[in-house]
């Protein structure tokens, strides 16, 4: 084969390569564009790996990508932090796979006999519904960390997802009989003060173990996508601004819970009882969420945290960028 012909050979291997691997065509389809026999089109997939035109790279995300984590906990001081490899662009489905794994993580960590809390939310309800029912764990409370949400969604209503959680605990579901955010600071007194909540109250003081998501930044739930893109211009003009919600509790790119109305109706554990917990572990992924990771990160409540080795990236970016103002 002279060199013309290799050339020419090595352009329909790439060809063929494209349309198989990032275009998803069948071999069949891809011999009719290529004017060729599909035999002929399997000898240059074949040929291309063989080559090392095309490397297969298989993303498991049962391993912890160790390099990406060790920087995180060194960073926020971090007891264990999983970055899971997924090569998938889904949100949805990346949430699923770091829940899974962040709740096999948790299995290891939670004992029989203890509190385990669980905020709303998405990862909240991936993390319960990916929860592994073949441990030896039994006898734990499970106490949801904030009230009902207006949300109607499956991800927001924690009654039935803490009672389903708990059987796989083989544990105690605690309702919550009151609203996560109520209109007025007497309406709170009037819940807080009732007997119901007191039980409450006290176990929410002496977690073992919870388990949060990290909540979008506020206007972005109303918002139309993409409305969010100068996002960090107003966290450099308005540093107190809210990035993220713990529990439902509202807090700034520096970690702090800010004091404002909304922070003050909501019924929910306090920040004083989270930062005590035993152990706490949040789940979040997503590019909508790297300024709220951050605040998150940087509250200082987190002992584990889960995501993905994409957000992981961005977040680490945005970092080692120096562009937040607040936190140089």
């Amino acid at each position: 084969m002279d060199r013309g012909d290799g050339i020419q050979n090595l352009q329909k291997m790439v060809q063929a390569a494209k349309m198989y691997y990032q275009e998803g065509l069948t071999q069949e389809t891809i011999a009719k564009k290529l004017r060729t026999s599909r035999p002929a089109v399997s000898l240059l997939l074949a040929e291309a790996r063989k080559t090392g035109v095309v490397q297969i790279k298989i993303k498991d995300p049962e391993v912890n990508n160790e390099e990406l984590a060790g920087q995180f906990q060194k960073r926020f001081g971090l007891k264990k932090c999983l970055v899971i490899p997924c090569g998938i662009r889904q949100e949805d489905v990346v949430l699923k796979i770091v829940a899974s794994q962040a709740a096999r993580f948790a299995s290891r960590m939670m004992k029989s006999h203890t509190t385990v809390g669980t905020s709303w939310g998405g990862s909240c309800y991936e993390f319960m519904q990916a929860f592994p029912e073949d441990t030896e764990l039994c006898n734990i409370t499970v106490v949801p960390l904030v009230g009902g949400s207006p949300l109607l969604t499956r991800e927001f209503q924690l009654i039935e997802s803490v009672r389903e959680f708990s059987e796989k605990l083989r544990g105690t579901p605690v309702v919550l009989y009151s609203p996560g955010f109520v209109d007025t600071i007497e309406d709170k007194k009037r819940y807080m003060g009732s007997l119901y909540m007191q039980s409450v109250l006290e176990k929410w003081r002496t977690l073992d173990f919870a388990v949060i998501g990290v909540g979008r930044p506020p206007e972005s739930y109303e918002a139309e996508p993409g409305r969010v893109t100068n996002l960090l211009e107003e966290i450099n003009r308005y540093p107190d601004k809210a990035v993220s919600d713990l529990c439902a509790r509202r807090i700034n790119i520096r970690g702090e819970f800010i004091r404002c109305n909304y922070n003050d109706k909501v019924i929910g554990i306090e920040e004083r009882d989270l930062r005590s917990t035993n152990q706490v572990l949040a789940v979040a992924v997503g590019s909508s969420k790297i300024f709220s990771i951050i605040g998150a990160l940087n509250s200082g409540i987190l002992d584990y945290f889960a995501t993905d080795e994409e957000t992981a990236r961005q977040v680490l970016n945005v970092l080692d960028s120096k562009v937040i103002k607040a936190l140089q």
